[in-house]
């Protein structure tokens, strides 16, 4: 049986090791490094610690990890500059922020340019601590099941976003002047059409031809989503989906998300996170990844559940073996999306599962997919969770009423 010696600056510990998952924290205060290691003496993990961000590299060059988890505000390297040196070395580490209320902008950069995937705000509460890392793992080995990897496996490629969308993504990332995102912008006509289209929607409530003035008002975050949520859903439109499908699948999104902020705006009284304003647009894109993989059986099956007022998802279970949750999730993980929008697409069937995090906007998402369906034909085809408006704290036939205000202009 294999015994590791766990060596941290003030701290030593034998256990045993086998098949534990392995978590470095990087922390310059030595007291909360100490607080880590006694919080999680007790899990089955396997921690370390570093006290800045060259030892925590040096780890990284002996030892393979599954999460790190680091301040952000350090001497000497920050965690943004580790993280981003994490993603570059070691893409497959899961890279967690544990920062104070301070530093939320730096988090949001973090997140945003996908150098972290999730957050935690000191001081932490050591049993929503543990929940979390539980969680993350626990999501990790689901998305990664062996039905999932099967199929994946089995596509020769998969989709990437084009190079149009990555140069107004970087342009974005890279805080550049809003001309030059604009002309880029022009230059691809179906994003700039689609642009104007959202900006000019009841949604956003604004009359405009150019551009520029469009991505003005919506602003450089909502257009780096929209356009990361357009690429996705166009990259994978080219997979033997039918135009009417794949009309019908971008309205069902587009309306979903418009739903989810309605929620949020309307009867939580607080805007929903710019990190996570597109969990909405993205929740179904693997529908279209098993359009792409089971092309006219996939299609028949949606028509069967349609007719017969089956549910699709538990159809896709018995019959293909893999669910449209599932592929949507790989992919988004896959694509580096942050976690909250990766749970959204993995869960939303499952609002209440206990491995959710983010469970308030999973819930939205839930709630916003069934009325979606409902507003475009009329019908939703799976089990809906009324969990998920008691979870919300909403009245169901306040909301109902108060969707019917609501302009769905797609």
């Amino acid at each position: 049986m294999k015994i590791r010696l766990i060596v941290t600056k003030n701290y030593l510990e034998m256990r045993n090791v086998s098949d534990m998952k392995k978590i470095l924290f990087v922390d310059d205060e030595e007291q909360i490094l100490v607080s880590i290691v006694r919080l999680f003496r007790t899990t089955q993990y396997e921690v370390f610690t570093a006290s800045d961000g060259e030892k925590a590299l040096d780890i990284l060059k002996i030892e393979k990890m599954d999460i790190i988890i680091s301040d952000m505000r350090m001497p000497f390297m920050d965690g943004y500059e580790l993280l981003s040196k994490v993603k570059e070395l070691y893409p497959k580490i899961i890279r967690v922020v544990l920062s104070g209320y301070a530093d939320e902008k730096l988090i949001f950069n973090a997140i945003q340019k996908n150098i972290a995937k999730l957050f935690i705000i000191k001081p932490w509460d050591n049993e929503e601590l543990l929940n979390v890392v539980k969680q993350i793992f626990e999501t990790e080995n689901a998305i990664n099941n062996s039905n999932l990897l099967m199929h994946i496996n089995n596509i020769e490629e998969l989709p990437t976003i084009n190079a149009n969308y990555q140069r107004i993504i970087s342009l974005i990332q890279n805080d550049a002047d809003i001309d030059d995102i604009t002309h880029e912008i022009e230059k691809d006509q179906a994003i700039a059409l689609k642009v104007l289209h959202i900006a000019n929607s009841a949604y956003y409530g604004i009359r405009t031809g150019s551009v520029k003035q469009a991505v003005s008002y919506l602003g450089f975050q909502n257009i780096n989503n929209l356009i990361v949520s357009t690429s996705i859903i166009d990259t994978l439109n080219n997979s033997g989906v039918s135009k009417t499908n794949c009309d019908v699948l971008w309205k069902h999104a587009f309306v979903t998300n418009k739903i989810v902020n309605f929620i949020f705006s309307r009867f939580l009284s607080k805007k929903l996170s710019e990190l996570s304003n597109t969990a909405g647009l993205l929740h179904d894109v693997g529908k279209i990844f098993l359009y792409k993989c089971f092309g006219e059986k996939y299609e028949s099956l949606d028509r069967k559940s349609k007719k017969e007022d089956l549910d699709i998802f538990e159809l896709e279970k018995v019959i293909l073996g893999i669910t449209h949750e599932e592929a949507g999730g790989y992919l988004l993980k896959w694509w580096e999306l942050p976690h909250s929008i990766v749970e959204a697409a993995f869960f939303h069937h499952r609002p209440t599962d206990e491995r959710v995090i983010d469970k308030e906007l999973v819930c939205a998402v839930h709630i916003a997919d069934k009325y979606s369906w409902d507003i475009i034909n009329g019908k939703y085809s799976h089990c809906f969770n009324e969990e998920a408006f008691t979870y919300l704290k909403i009245d169901r036939i306040k909301f109902e009423e108060e969707l019917k205000k609501l302009i769905i202009d797609v």
